[in-house]
């Protein structure tokens, strides 16, 4: 009989709350490197940088999920992914350990959280002992709107 199924996780933090993808979502893990502005581009879009000859938008984990700003430091790190368009990668501020997870071990985010805007982007929460790590789609995150679209039942 097989055993609970596993997946891997790569996590991250922003402060002092930890996050994470899944690993079959992430490309690589770099350092913070030249980043090119561009002008006129959304608050949480930190710019462009080159990674082997093909241009990846950077975007502010903090920024985009509305966590309070904080300049980047020496254990700041790109969690690159592979985007539909293009890569994609997502400044954190650190990167702490690949961890596998039982599926068993993760649960639906409350409804408080699942009626909001994070119902979007929250696939759920793993309990690690004390830990909780919130996992998060990636590409979810790119999509989230600011607004509602007009949708309304009539």
């Amino acid at each position: 009989m097989p055993g609970p199924e596993l997946q891997q996780y790569v996590v991250f933090r922003l402060g002092d709350e930890e996050y994470a993808f899944d690993i079959a979502a992430v490309k690589e893990i770099r350092d913070l490197e030249q980043v090119a502005k561009v002008h006129r581009s959304p608050s949480f879009i930190e710019g462009v940088m080159n990674l082997r000859g093909k241009l990846v938008t950077i975007v502010d984990l903090r920024k985009r999920l509305s966590i309070e700003a904080r300049a980047p430091d020496a254990s700041s790190k790109i969690i690159v992914i592979e985007a539909p368009d293009a890569p994609v990668g997502f400044l954190v501020d650190e990167v702490t350990e690949v961890v596998k997870v039982g599926d068993g071990d993760i649960e639906a985010a409350p409804a408080y959280v699942a009626d909001g805007l994070e119902a979007e982007y929250v696939k759920g929460i793993a309990k690690m002992g004390e830990r909780l790590i919130t996992i998060v789609d990636p590409v979810k995150i790119l999509d989230l709107s600011t607004d509602d679209g007009e949708t309304r039942g009539g």
